[in-house]
């Protein structure tokens, strides 16, 4: 019997448009044996969920066995940094692809049965994350679905998925190295979506690592191969290889490029040879407009005499954008606890540039006005911070 269960209710509405065409469906009839196949690998999936309870109690008991919720924590088993992807994930490939045409078992609403198969286009790409110093590129894998029909009553299922990378092959020797989760949304611990879920439309799902110290934990930076597995008795069996991620300018420019500035940036960063100087920057959603970011910093510096001396800006920036100016501004006046009175109104400086290499580095250039009063730090010039720590478990890599 046809069994529509899976991890997550959204699985099943997957976003996109397809083209019409009802010559890539096919039917084949009913696979007697399919079913417990099917029934084998649920479960084999169901039990990833049951074992990450198991093998942490200390994280059991935080957030499952107490009435305090869990606090934000990094996933050191995630396969890409979280700062790369949001939801929703890209209806688009980019850079170099890998695809192949796949035979999938399909479900008939008039028979309620599995007794077709329907073609349908798998294609795997990454997306760059990061400029790190040195060679150590990261991405992200994204695997997308796309159909060749809009049919509503015959449409195919989701394959049953295996990973094979260095040592850890396809087979059932095995398991359950071999397994990976796939999710519709990224920064997930886990979200997968599970065999036989309907593909109803053209989806994207990013490729990711179970929260289990069972499975492997795959880089997908590095060579794979992925088998897509429809279960039937036969013809049942795909593969797509993978080669490693070697970014050049030409196949993947996003690689070599500044990041596009977000919350993840958000830090107080450093200078090692300008000890007691220091940058705090604070990235915030607009308040009226979704499209646009705030982007605030405050620079810790000194005086010609050496006392603290402190600039700060403030823009807001479309989201995407790669750098943000703004107008640099300094106070006179006021004291510790306001026991001095009010300082005074914002005074112009300058102008300053904040641009992100990688998440660790920012590159900061500035120009002071001519003509300010004496006393007042002047100059110009680039300036490279290190970042100083990550927020929330929030990493930005």
């Amino acid at each position: 019997m046809f069994n529509h269960t899976r991890l997550f209710l959204g699985a099943a509405l997957l976003v996109a448009a397809c083209s019409a065409s009802a010559a890539t469906q096919t039917t084949v009839g009913v696979d007697a044996s399919r079913a417990a196949r099917v029934n084998t690998v649920m479960t084999e999936r169901l039990q990833m969920l049951q074992k990450r309870s198991a093998e942490d109690p200390a994280k059991s008991a935080n957030s499952v066995n107490s009435a305090i919720p869990g606090l934000p924590r990094p996933n050191n088993l995630t396969p890409y940094p979280p700062s790369c992807l949001a939801d929703p994930l890209p209806d688009q490939s980019s850079g170099p692809t890998y695809s192949q045409n796949v035979s999938l078992a399909a479900f008939n609403t008039n028979t309620q049965q599995v007794d077709s198969t329907e073609i349908v286009n798998i294609t795997i790409w990454r997306v760059a994350c990061s400029t790190p110093v040195g060679s150590n590129f990261q991405s992200a894998t994204l695997m997308r679905i796309n159909r060749n029909s809009n049919s509503t009553t015959i449409y195919p299922l989701f394959p049953a998925i295996r990973v094979s990378q260095g040592s850890v092959g396809f087979g059932d020797s095995d398991y359950p190295e071999n397994i990976a989760r796939t999710a519709i949304e990224p920064n997930t611990w886990i979200s997968d979506v599970q065999v036989d879920t309907p593909i109803i439309n053209d989806t994207t799902l990013v490729l990711e690592n179970y929260d289990s110290n069972v499975t492997s934990v795959f880089d997908f930076n590095n060579v794979f191969s992925v088998r897509f597995d429809n279960l039937f008795a036969s013809n049942n069996l795909f593969y797509i290889d993978v080669p490693v991620y070697n970014p050049t300018a030409q196949t993947y420019p996003a690689a070599f490029q500044n990041l596009p500035i977000s919350g993840y940036m958000t830090s107080n960063w450093y200078d090692p040879t300008a000890s007691g100087e220091g940058i705090a920057l604070q990235i915030f959603d607009h308040p009226t407009n979704a499209d646009r970011l705030v982007v605030s910093f405050t620079w810790t510096a000194f005086d010609p005499s050496g006392l603290p001396f402190w600039l700060f800006g403030q823009v807001d920036i479309p989201r995407g954008a790669t750098s943000a100016t703004s107008g640099m501004f300094y106070r006179t006046g006021g004291g510790l606890g306001g026991n001095s009175g009010a300082a005074s109104a914002p005074i112009p400086w300058g102008s300053a540039t904040v641009s992100f290499p990688d998440c660790n580095n920012m590159t900061f250039s500035f120009a002071s006005n001519s003509g300010l009063p004496a006393g007042i730090p002047t100059g110009n010039g680039t300036r490279d911070w290190i970042r100083i720590a990550n927020i929330n478990g929030l990493g930005c890599q």
